[in-house]
């Protein structure tokens, strides 16, 4: 299983409804182009990422999650998003791989 973890990080003096706002589109659109699990969390122990609003989603394989995000980042509306959310927030991208041990 693949999952990816964006960390966000709200700009000061954004407002939490704008925050909000932003993470239920992006959670839409994620969901919209195959990715599941799609879940919203805050993170309260994570080193740097402490404070940060986690949005973490699976895809099965890496062939499926190469789908949803070719999908994901040539829909136009996402595109749109990124330059908007770039206004209030900045954020960091996580890629993992399950392994069997």
């Amino acid at each position: 299983m693949i999952v990816s973890q964006v960390a966000i990080q709200p700009l000061p003096g954004t407002s939490w409804d704008d925050t909000q706002k932003a993470l239920k589109k992006c959670t839409e659109l994620l969901t919209k182009h195959g990715a599941e699990n799609v879940t919203v969390l805050a993170a309260v122990i994570g080193g740097e990422n402490t404070n940060t609003i986690q949005l973490a989603s699976t895809a099965e394989d890496w062939g499926k999650f190469g789908q949803i995000m070719k999908a994901f980042m040539g829909d136009d509306e996402v595109q749109a998003m990124m330059v908007e959310t770039g206004k209030i927030a900045t954020w960091q991208t996580y890629v993992s791989q399950t392994i069997e041990v």
